[in-house]
Parts: structure tokens; sequence; C-alpha cells
């Protein structure tokens, strides 16, 4: 029975991955009326199951940095904190990073076990969220001015046509980045072979299909109403974040990238599009769920080693 508590902790938190980010990968294109939510949601699966098996494997070094493996108790305490947070996101509707939540409760567990993870980089780690936050804004508004100016000076028609096929295009790397990432940050604690990939997979069908409603409609209908000029260069750029991010083994979540795209792009506007308050929420929630998953991983490891 232990040996299966691993595999089962992280089919749950796949799942609940799975359905709570799936928004991020086809939010804008979805949102745009380019294709509708069961298309999102197929295009959504094949990319990420994709990223998994292709890419997956990469984020191996960045979880032995984070991981030590002389406890073997440490995985599960990790997986059971992220596994409540996402709970807890998918019934506020609010798309979580994975990366943020697995690292801080890491860093909690390290400070109260001393185990010896690789502190500096937790810390590139923290860096790389920062600077992907920040990149991805400053980008996105910039990037809005040069491919307006390119779209004036074409057919409009065929600038439109040209563009949908750029966005479904795009929502399927960017769900291939998110399984090369985020859920690869998840497979990559799994040990290597065909029944972690299996139960993988299977979880992000699952996951997918019966659980991304509901941030797919906040993303979609609630953050920003994107035209096809914000939701080409929003999803553009979170992709090259992420797979760049992905190449260095350092997890990085999609939703941060595009989140940071979005108001971006809406920012760029003197007619602002982007509906401000959502949006801050999220961010609220993304900073009091990273406080919490520290302070978890601090506790919980107290409790079961320090005071037995």
């Amino acid at each position: 029975m232990p040996d299966l508590i691993v595999p089962i902790l992280a089919f749950i938190l796949v799942l609940l991955v799975a359905g709570n980010n799936l928004a991020v990968c086809v939010g804008p294109v979805v949102s745009s009326r380019i294709i509708n939510r069961r298309t999102g949601i197929i295009l959504a699966i094949i990319g990420s199951a994709l990223g998994v098996v292709l890419q997956g494997s990469i984020l191996r070094f960045g979880i032995d940095q984070l991981l030590p493996t002389s406890q073997p108790l440490l995985l599960p305490i990790t997986l059971s904190i992220a596994i409540a947070i996402f709970l807890a996101a998918h019934r506020l509707r609010v798309p979580q990073p994975l990366s943020i939540t697995f690292t801080m409760a890491l860093l909690g567990i390290d400070l109260a076990y001393g185990s010896g993870i690789n502190v500096g980089f937790a810390l590139l780690i923290i860096f790389s969220w920062i600077l992907a936050t920040l990149g991805s804004l400053t980008l996105s508004y910039f990037s809005m001015g040069v491919l307006e100016k390119v779209i004036k000076k074409r057919r409009v028609w065929q600038t439109l046509d040209i563009m949908k096929g750029m966005l479904i295009i795009l929502s399927f790397l960017a769900a291939f980045t998110f399984g090369a990432n985020t859920i690869g940050l998840i497979y990559a604690s799994l040990p290597p072979g065909g029944v972690s990939l299996a139960i993988v997979i299977v979880a992000i069908i699952l996951g997918s299909v019966l659980l991304s409603a509901g941030t797919l409609r906040r993303i979609g209908d609630e953050i920003l109403p994107l035209r096809y000029a914000n939701a080409l260069v929003s999803q553009f750029i979170a992709v090259v974040f992420v797979e760049s991010a992905t190449l260095f083994s350092i997890p990085l979540s999609s939703t941060q990238a595009l989140t940071s795209s979005i108001y971006g792009t809406g920012l760029s506007y003197k007619a602002r599009l982007l509906v401000q308050k959502p949006l801050k929420r999220i961010i609220s929630i993304w900073v009091i769920t990273a406080a919490i998953s520290f302070a978890a991983g601090y506790i919980a490891t107290y409790l079961i080693f320090l005071m037995a």
C-alpha cells in the first residue's frame, strides 16, 4: 500500500491541475470564438499529452534539485498540499500555478526538515517567475503596437483568416508546453516508466473533460473579451516563456505567463479591454496560496518528523 500512495496522489493532482489549467491553453482561442469549448478541450488534451510524452522528463533535473530522495515521505506531503490548494482553486474557479504551490511547499519542508535541497536553484525558480511575469507584461504591451501597425497594412479578411489559424496552432503549442512543464513537474516526480506515463495521461483526459468548465469560463469570458490580436500576442509570449523555462528544467506555469501577457495587451489600449477586478483577485489568491503552501509544508513536516 505505501508504494501506491505517490501514484494515487499524483493521479489526483494531475486530474485537478488539468481541469484547472486547461483555460490557459485554449482560453484565448475559445474566448475569441474561433473554436468552441468542446474542440478546445480536445485540442488541449492532445497537446498536453504530447508535451508530457516528448518533454515531461526534462523536469526531472529540477525535481532532483528541489526534492531530496533521503526521506520518501517528503513527496507525499508536497503532493497532498498541492491537492488541497487545487481543490480550493477549483471551487473558486481560479487558475492556480502549480509551480508556485509545489516549490513553496518544498521550501517550507526544507526549512522545517533541513533536507538540503538546492536553495540556489529554488531562488533561480523564483527569479524566473518574476522575470516571466514582468517580461510577459512588457513584451505584450509593446508587441500589440507593432502588430496593430502590421494589421493596418494588410487586407482585413485575409489577415483575420491568418490570425485564426495561428491562434489554433498557438493554443496547441500552449497545451504542449503546459504538458511538458506543469504536468511534467508531477510526472518527473514519479518513477520512470510506462505505468507512470499512463497514470498521467488518463488523469489529463479525465481532468480536462470533467473539471475544466469553471476556469475556462473565467479566463474566456470574465477576464478579457479578447480580440484576435490580443489573443495572438498573449498566447505567443506565454508559449515562448514556458518552453524556454522547460528547456532549463525550471518549473514555470503557463498561467503566470499568460495572465501577465493578457494584462499587458489590455494596457496597450486607451479604451481598456481588461476587466481588472477578476485579474487582481486571481493574483491576490496566488500570493495567498504561495504563503499557505510554504506554511503548510513547514507545519506538516514539523508535526510528522520533529514531533515524532
